[in-house]
């Protein structure tokens, strides 16, 4: 018999198949000697043992090796129990002989039979009860359950931010959410949603709802006002914010006043000499940054008073503009209702017309003969034998008496 070297095999499976599908006894002949598994696609070497054709060509891969069952079976013999894959050739009948026998699927819950054959050419790495590791997380799942195990339940699936289109693994998807641009935020204040983070700092500046400081409180003014409302402040608190201007004013004065003079910082009625005073050059600078410190503020507060006034006279400016657009739109709105009502008129009009007209030419004639069809007749004759409706008229005029027709 000729000896054919093993062809590379292109089934992956690098052992022979199990022996839970076979529905008989398993029999020692069909065994490989290396995986002691079914044989899958026999080879018999020249000591007679038989070998998966993957098995035989991993076992030499390296080189020639004694036969270990010859050695177990104490029927070692060289040459022929060394094992050699260019020796070996394939078992066409035993392979036949294992096709041919009645197999079953292992994994639970399937219900296929058939033939070792068709398990190895239809069924095999086919089954949907078979289990299979996650290529992503290695997790062993049903094969029925890979594609919903891959998009919702892995771990390590990759999602697409549905906000910034940016990859990440499911188990980064809250870290990611925290510092997505794109990620929507709800502002506390005004309760406005969607905002993306990118834009919420520029929201948070122009938002109407957010509090912020008063300009006054740079001569003590304390309150927080939103922004819609702190032209409101302002003008409700217009008094309290003169009188700490004033206050302000008069501290500044007093701190300017010459030698001599009464003294708040010396206490309640008490007289402050010359010469009692620090010297003239110390006092002079302490009181020049003091003044300076006050002119700058109050300098901040008219800038921030005139900004505010030109605001608001272009605030009203613009709200007249467009009260008078609008105030256009609606006398111009209200004409073309008026038109509209007018023309309805003139159209309910001419349908009445035509209504009309169709109704006399329904009982016109031109051959002198004309036909009425008088409904309930039975009941106007019963009228009119009783007197309470003696006659009635066509739309020609013509007079009918029904009981003329007694």
């Amino acid at each position: 018999m000729a000896r054919v070297s093993p062809a590379p095999d292109p089934d992956p499976a690098p052992v022979g198949m199990p022996q839970q599908i076979l529905a008989v006894p398993m029999q020692s002949k069909y065994q490989c000697q290396q995986c002691h598994e079914l044989l899958r696609r026999p080879v018999q070497a020249l000591c007679g043992h038989r070998f998966c054709v993957r098995c035989l060509a991993q076992l030499t891969s390296s080189g020639p090796k004694p036969c270990e069952a010859c050695r177990i079976e104490e029927i070692f013999e060289e040459p022929l129990s060394i094992l050699n894959s260019s020796d070996a050739f394939p078992d066409n009948a035993a392979r036949r002989e294992i096709e041919s026998l009645p197999a079953n699927c292992p994994n639970e819950g399937c219900s296929w039979k058939g033939l070792v054959k068709e398990y190895e050419a239809q069924h095999e790495g086919k089954c949907m009860f078979d289990r299979v590791p996650c290529k992503a997380c290695r997790l062993l799942i049903l094969r029925s359950e890979q594609e919903k195990h891959s998009e919702r339940e892995c771990e390590e699936r990759t999602l697409n931010c549905k906000y910034c289109k940016a990859s990440f693994n499911f188990k980064d998807i809250k870290a990611h959410d925290e510092v997505c641009q794109k990620f929507p935020m709800q502002c506390k204040d005004c309760g406005k949603k969607k905002i993306p983070r990118e834009k919420f700092p520029e929201h948070s500046k122009s938002c109407v709802k957010s509090k912020v400081a008063c300009p006054f409180t740079a001569v003590g003014c304390r309150a927080l006002v939103e922004h819609e409302k702190q032209a409101e402040h302002e003008q409700a608190s217009a008094q309290e914010h003169l009188r700490l201007l004033l206050d302000c004013l008069c501290q500044l004065r007093r701190q300017g006043d010459g030698p001599g003079e009464w003294q708040e910082d010396s206490g309640p009625g008490l007289y402050c000499a010359p010469e009692e005073r620090p010297t003239a050059t110390a006092a002079s600078a302490k009181l020049t940054a003091t003044l300076e410190q006050k002119t700058t503020a109050l300098e901040n507060i008219v800038c921030v008073l005139n900004r505010e006034v030109e605001r608001s006279s272009l605030t009203l400016e613009a709200f007249a503009r467009q009260h008078r657009l609008d105030q256009e739109k609606i006398e111009n709105l209200t004409n073309k209702v008026r038109q509209l009502e007018r023309s309805l008129t003139l159209r309910d009009m001419q349908l009445s017309e035509t209504e009309q007209k169709l109704r006399e030419l329904e009982y016109c004639t031109h051959d002198g003969v004309f036909v009425w069809k008088i409904t309930e007749f039975s009941r106007r004759r019963q009228e009119a034998l009783a007197g309470r409706a003696p006659a009635m008229f066509s739309p020609g005029q013509f007079i009918f008496s029904p009981h003329l027709f007694t």
